[in-house]
Order: structure tokens, then C-alpha cells, then sequence
């Protein structure tokens, strides 16, 4: 975040707000697939995916002389979490990097005001967050989550400005804290909104601005206090665009707008440039999308927008697994005999025992994990989320249906025989191959003998939709 000078806010009027303006443990699972490449200087706005150093969006950080700031305060890295945004500030080589600097800030800080597990979205300081399979928790789960609870969330925002959260964590305290886009301001009653939630600057005590004043579009974090759904702000701070940063820039997150005929979207609350020198991975440009979740490589121009050089889609969970862990191999692990690779790509995170610095190492044959899991171009299983939990006694899969057999009761996912004469209410009859199936149960080694089960569209293909209930 760049350097500000910082005044108290002590002279109000309705035409402006007069502010002070300043200047601009090793992992021992395989690296990602890349061509040697030199090192260069970059900023990465990504999700972290692991630690030992750190690693974000498939990069393994050095962090041994990395200056950290968390929440707007002289940091650690041990204060970091799985699945928190954040900005990485060094260089690296497309694998491994040295970061000089990482910043982390929630997007969300506050009480629950309403949740609805079955959809996976909860609201909080009138925001719509919205949950995938992706989405780690931390202290809580989408099914324990309660209304008045204090959360932290951190995600990126859809084309509908809902934020779609990578990490969920309960608070100890109460504090109130938005991050987000100045809309609606109102200068003579010195109030704005961010995504239809009200905030009342009249009282504001602390401002820090690069701006000579509040404007509309403006990304800022207020913090201060709710009164009748209104945010009465004690502080507020003016965000980086990004665009302050110079040289590569790699920029993780949602398309939120996007017209494909002139060129440009706007991802992150940055627009972006494309054209037909911009090279496509995993896709090409007619799989632009709205909300679909990319990667885009490239500089910002004298405008402040970023122009793409290489713009990459994100693999999208298509298959779930939860169960003990029945072998261990260089780079790969199987659960019920299904084996799937994990990489640095990979969000490995320890909900049993916490352990900070976790990997494929960490784990032993026999422990319950859950994975998410992507579909190769070759057919092979890749590890998107690999989570070591208590086991619960229990296997599950959700996967599509590859054949049925009606008169025995069964059916196969991913090769498994899974006997569901036990559920009632699938009518095997009326099923058909390629349906997906969530299913729990028993595993006897060959065969699950399911105990729940029902029809699960969550991964099903949604061209242009982010991956989950409203469907990474």
C-alpha cells in the first residue's frame, strides 16, 4: 500500500471533505508444470494456497526478509491464513519467487445478519457473500455458521458485487470493517454506498486518501460502527487500484463486467485490456465471461488500465472426495483408490490439528482428508483443495453417474460401486448416466453402501458461471 500523510478529519463541509493527499519450511509437494524462465519483478494480486515459505496461486514465496502488513498493521507471516487474499510485491519465475512485501486486508469484518446453508450464501454489513467449494473456514463451517456471529471474509467481488469468499474465519472481537466501491455519494449529507450498504462519513475521525477527495468508484475500507443498517464510519481509507504499482502485474479474480467486441473487462475492479496479441490458456477469448475466474498477466498503461498479455482461465472444481487416505505417492495421493496429483497449485490446509506449515508430507496413509478435485486434458485427477480433517467415520463422493444397475440398487462413480438400496427416495429408474450424485456412506474397500445420497448439480458444466452454489 503506497505511503500516505494522514490527518484527522476535523473540517466537514457539503461540497467537500478537505484530507491530507499523499504519494501515489519447505513444501515437499511437486511444483506446477512450467518452462524455465528468468525471474522478474512483479506484483501478484492472489489467494494464498499453503505456507513453507508462502505460497500464492502456485508460487512458492520465499518469505525470509518479506515485510509484512496485515489488516492495515506491521504483520508476521504466521498471522496469514489459507485462502486469504493478498498482494505480493517481489519476483519470480512463474515457480518459485522471493517476496519483499505481502499485504493481506478483509473485505468483510462484521455480524451475520442471515445465512442460508442450502444456497451457501450468508449476508453480512448488507453484503450478499456467496461460498464455493473452494471457500475455507476457519473456526466454523457453512452448517455451524449463526446469525449475529462475527466473521472476517476475504474474496473477490462478481459482476453483481457480491463477494465470493476464499476464507471464512470467526472473530474474537467485534469489529466493523467494509472494503469496497464508492457509490452514490452524497456530499451535502456527506454519506455513500458500497453495494447498497449506507455509510455516514459525517463523524469520520481518520482519513487517508491519495485523492483530494471522496469520489464515486473509488475503492476505500471504512471501519466504524453500525447504527439502524448505516455504517457511521470512524475511519476511512483510500485502497490501491493496483494501476499504482509498476512493471508485470498478475491479477487473480472474477470478470465482473465485460465487453468483448471493444475489448475490455474489468476484473478486480481493474480494467483490462485485450486483444488479439493476448494469449489464452486453458481457453480462448470466446470463453470470456461474466463472473467467470481468470488470471491475467500484463502492465498498466499511462490510462491505468492494465493491458493483458496472457490471460489464463482457472481449472474449476468436477469432483469431490472425502475419506481415509489409502495410498501416498511422489506428488500424489488416493482416497477409496482414486488417485489425484498434488502440486503448489494445490490449497493444502490442516483443520485436525492445525499445523501451520502443512503439505503432502504432513500426511499419513489412514488419515481423513477431503479433495476437491479438476479434470486433466489426459483424463487424470488434479488436487484444486486438499483439507486433513477428523474422521468422521464416513467416505462421500460427488460425482457423475457412469452406470446403473436398477435391479441390484447400484450404481458407479468414478469406478466405484456405490449400493444405495438404503436411500430412499432415488429411484434409480428415472436416473441417468452423467447425472451427478452426491453420496455418503460406508466404504468396505470395493463397494460404498451409501446411507445419504441425492442429485448435486454444484459441479455440473455452467458455461460463464463461477464454480459453486451459484455457481471456482
Amino acid at each position: 500500500m503506497n505511503n500516505k500523510v494522514v490527518f484527522p478529519a476535523l473540517l466537514l463541509s457539503s461540497s467537500c471533505l478537505l484530507v491530507a493527499c499523499g504519494g501515489g519450511g519447505g513444501s515437499s509437494s511437486s511444483s506446477s508444470p512450467s518452462t524455465s524462465v528468468a525471474a522478474a519483478d512483479r506484483t501478484v494480486v492472489g489467494t494464498v494456497d499453503g505456507f513453507g515459505s508462502v505460497i500464492v496461486d502456485g508460487v512458492h514465496y520465499s518469505s525470509t526478509d518479506t515485510a509484512f502488513e496485515i489488516n492495515d498493521q506491521v504483520g508476521v507471516e504466521s498471522q496469514l491464513r489459507v485462502g486469504q487474499r493478498v498482494v505480493v510485491q517481489g519476483s519470480d519465475d512463474g515457480v518459485e519467487g522471493v517476496a519483499t512485501r505481502i499485504s493481506y486486508d478483509a473485505d468483510i469484518r462484521g455480524p451475520v445478519v442471515s445465512v442460508d446453508a442450502a444456497a451457501g450464501t450468508l449476508v453480512i454489513l448488507g453484503q450478499t457473500v456467496l461460498t464455493d467449494a473452494m471457500t475455507v473456514y476457519r473456526g466454523v463451517s457453512l452448517d455451524t455458521i449463526s446469525v449475529g456471529q462475527y466473521l472476517e471474509v476475504s474474496g473477490i467481488r462478481d459482476g453483481a458485487g457480491n463477494l465470493l469468499a476464499s476464507f471464512i474465519e470467526v472473530e474474537s472481537e467485534t469489529e466493523i470493517e467494509l472494503r469496497g466501491t464508492i457509490s452514490s455519494l452524497n456530499e451535502a449529507n456527506n454519506t455513500f454506498s458500497i453495494n447498497g450498504l449506507q455509510v455516514d462519513y459525517s463523524s469520520v475521525i481518520t482519513l487517508e486518501l491519495d485523492e483530494i477527495a471522496l469520489a464515486n468508484g473509488m475503492l476505500v475500507e471504512v471501519e466504524g460502527e453500525l447504527s439502524s443498517d448505516v455504517l457511521v464510519a470512524a475511519k476511512i481509507e483510500q485502497e490501491d487500484m493496483y494501476h499504482d504499482y509498476d512493471g508485470d502485474i498478475k491479477l487473480y479474480g472474477v470478470i465482473s463486467a465485460l465487453d468483448s467486441d471493444a475489448g475490455v473487462m474489468t476484473v478486480g475492479g481493474t480494467e483490462v485490456l485485450f486483444s488479439n496479441s493476448t494469449k489464452f490458456d486453458d481457453g480462448s477469448v470466446s470463453d470470456l465471461s461474466l463472473n467467470a475466474k481468470v488470471k491475467v498477466e500484463g502492465e498498466f498503461n499511462a490510462s491505468g488500465q492494465l493491458v493483458a498479455q496472457e490471460i489464463d482461465f482457472e481449472a474449476r472444481v468436477k469432483l469431490e472426495l472425502e475419506g481415509p487416505v489409502t495410498a501416498l505417492g511422489d506428488g500424489t495421493i488416493s482416497v477409496m483408490g482414486i488417485t489425484a496429483t498434488v502440486d503448489t497449485r494445490t490449497r493444502v490446509r490442516d483443520e485436525r490439528d492445525d499445523e501451520y506449515y502443512f503439505n503432502l508430507s504432513s500426511i499419513s496413509t489412514g488419515d481423513y482428508v477431503e479433495l476437491r478435485l479438476t479434470i486433466e486434458s489426459d483424463g487424470t485427477f488434479r488436487a484444486l483443495k486438499l483439507e486433513r480433517e477428523d474422521d468422521e467415520g464416513e467416505v462421500k463422493i460427488t460425482a457423475p453417474v457412469e452406470s446403473i444397475d436398477a435391479s441390484a440398487g447400484t450404481v458407479t462413480m468414478l469406478g466405484i460401486t456405490v449400493d444405495t438400496s438404503a436411500l430412499v427416495g432415488l429411484d434409480l429408474s428415472l436416473l441417468q448416466n452423467g447425472t451427478y450424485l452426491e453420496v455418503e456412506g460406508t466404504f468396505d474397500g470395493s463397494i460404498v453402501f451409501a446411507t445419504d445420497g441425492e442429485e448435486d448439480d454444484e459441479y455440473e458444466d455452467h458455461d460463464g458461471d463461477s464454480e459453486g452454489h451459484d455457481d471456482d
